[in-house]
């Protein structure tokens, strides 16, 4: 999975926030913040591939005095939260999806055809 482009991660105010730019604006709705961890996290992410698994291995180098489960249920409320927030290109549809066919070109199976 990926973070999808066009999105940037800024600091506002103290305060880390997710920020859409041009066709991400209408996708990306809401204002997302992050804590401290969760942008060091996005800045492993971003730019690149990564699993879930891969995500869990950079964290368990870098912050202590945390489990690896602990780091594993974490990671993965996340992903979730940002995969919710349609942020990823993770292989999930999400969402509606309308397809409008015409009338004239569409039959029923339950059609009887008398020619």
């Amino acid at each position: 999975m990926r973070l999808k482009d066009g999105l940037m991660l800024r600091q506002v105010a103290g305060q880390y926030v997710i920020v859409p730019t041009g066709e991400r604006v209408r996708e990306v709705t809401g204002v997302h913040y992050l804590t401290p961890g969760a942008a060091w996290l996005w800045s492993q992410m971003e730019g690149k591939e990564f699993t879930e698994e891969e995500l869990v291995d950079l964290a368990e180098q870098h912050f202590t005095g945390v489990t690896r489960e602990k780091l594993e249920e974490d990671i993965s409320a996340f992903l979730k939260a940002m995969g919710d927030a349609n942020i990823l290109e993770d292989g999930i549809m999400r969402g509606s999806v309308f397809i409008r066919l015409p009338k004239n070109d569409v039959k029923s199976k339950n059609t009887r055809s008398d020619s």
